[in-house]
């Protein structure tokens, strides 16, 4: 499994925007074999904040979906949508249960 943490903060002014594309990139994801998990949260106290979870079966199924037609389009409107770069942290598994 490949799985990462990705931490994103919203340019007020394309709050709603960036939302309504995360929420579009939620579904693309379902669509693709290697995705096992997608999901973004926002903090309760960060409204600004999105917080996506994602994971894997391996990273070349990341790597598919980093080149997906949808990524590619949400990537270059995350420039003027973010109000700095994204965090990402890659993680290694230690225990999960599973996902349903």
């Amino acid at each position: 499994m490949f799985s990462l943490l990705v931490e994103l903060e919203a340019n007020p002014a394309f709050f709603g925007e960036l939302e309504s594309v995360l929420r579009t990139l939620v579904k693309v994801s379902e669509q693709e074999a290697g995705t096992v998990y997608y999901a973004v949260h926002r903090p309760q106290d960060q409204a600004n904040i999105f917080l996506l979870y994602e994971r894997y079966k391996d990273r070349t199924a990341w790597d598919t979906h980093l080149q997906s037609e949808p990524m590619q389009i949400a990537l270059k409107q995350f420039e003027k949508m973010l109000a700095k770069s994204p965090k990402i942290t890659f993680c290694d598994t230690v225990a999960t249960t599973r996902f349903s």
